[in-house]
């Protein structure tokens, strides 16, 4: 478990940053006021096992003396939980662009207070904590790019790569393809279990199909080539920034060759990839 702090000049993407933490599996909190901070990590700790990304608000006047009051007090009564620092920002250019395309107002800005000076306020506060910060500046990144970065800065501190998370689910072509597919394979190219005698009734999770399903070549074939497919797309998909990848496997009925081959894949891919499984058509009862 770690503890990530996210800093962020407003306008320079602190809330893309908090998501790709959420992403990649953290317990969120969203724009807590500083001092707040201890009481929530304290809270957060008794009831989750995640690990946390907290962003925080720096508009209080007492900003800076929260934050450094309180990272001192975590580290000291958690010693074993670390806490990193991550500051994001970007160029007065390019703040001051994103605030006139999105028509919002900064929370430091008012009738007294020019959006230039807020900003440099903003800033200021959150330059005077934590000199031991990772620093991302977004002037030239891509919402993209600063997901996979922060992903890559959670993945290193916690020094493991995350696995990937799969979702294959089986469907039937006459009722449509699941809208919310990335890969869609057919597997009405093999010999259909529905016109076997005794088959028909059962699905593709029963022994009897499992059997027949197996002793006909074409399906190791198809098996072992959406597999191989789909080891080699999971690194353009992680570099897209994609938090899961949907695989839907079809057949006529959904009930036979695509719960089958959904099932092969899942066991094909279980060391490589976190997997969901379901079958739209014909789920498991409960």
């Amino acid at each position: 478990m770690q503890l990530i702090l996210v800093l962020g000049v407003s306008g320079a993407g602190k809330n893309v940053a908090l998501g790709a933490l959420e992403d990649a599996g953290f317990a969120i909190v969203n724009n807590l006021p500083t001092a707040l901070l201890v009481d929530t990590v304290e809270a957060m700790l008794a009831t989750h096992t995640q690990s946390l990304g907290i962003s925080l608000n720096a508009h209080s006047p007492t900003f800076i003396e929260d934050f450094v009051a309180g990272c001192a007090k975590l580290r000291r009564e958690h010693p074993t939980l670390p806490v990193r620092v991550l500051r994001i920002d970007a160029s007065d250019t390019t703040l001051i662009r994103r605030f006139a395309e999105t028509r919002r107002k900064h929370p430091f800005a008012s009738d007294e207070v020019r959006l230039e000076q807020a900003i440099d306020e903003e800033r200021a506060r959150l330059q005077a904590v934590a000199p031991d910060a990772f620093d991302i500046d977004t002037s030239n990144t891509s919402t993209h790019l600063l997901r996979q970065r922060v992903r890559s800065f959670a993945n290193a501190l916690s020094g493991r790569v995350e696995l990937p998370l799969l979702e294959i689910s089986s469907f039937a072509y006459r009722e449509g393809i699941p809208p919310d597919a990335d890969l869609v394979f057919d597997a009405r190219i093999l010999p259909n279990p529905y016109y076997e005698p005794g088959l028909s009734a059962l699905t593709g999770r029963d022994a009897p199909v499992v059997d027949y399903l197996k002793a006909q070549p074409e399906t190791a074939a198809l098996v072992s080539a959406i597999a191989t497919f789909v080891r080699a797309s999971l690194p353009g998909f992680a570099a897209d920034n994609r938090a899961r990848l949907h695989i839907a496997i079809g057949c006529t009925g959904g009930k036979h060759r695509s719960i089958y081959v959904a099932n092969a894949l899942q066991a094909a891919l279980a060391s490589e990839a976190r997997v969901l499984r379901h079958d739209r058509e014909h789920p498991l009862a409960n």
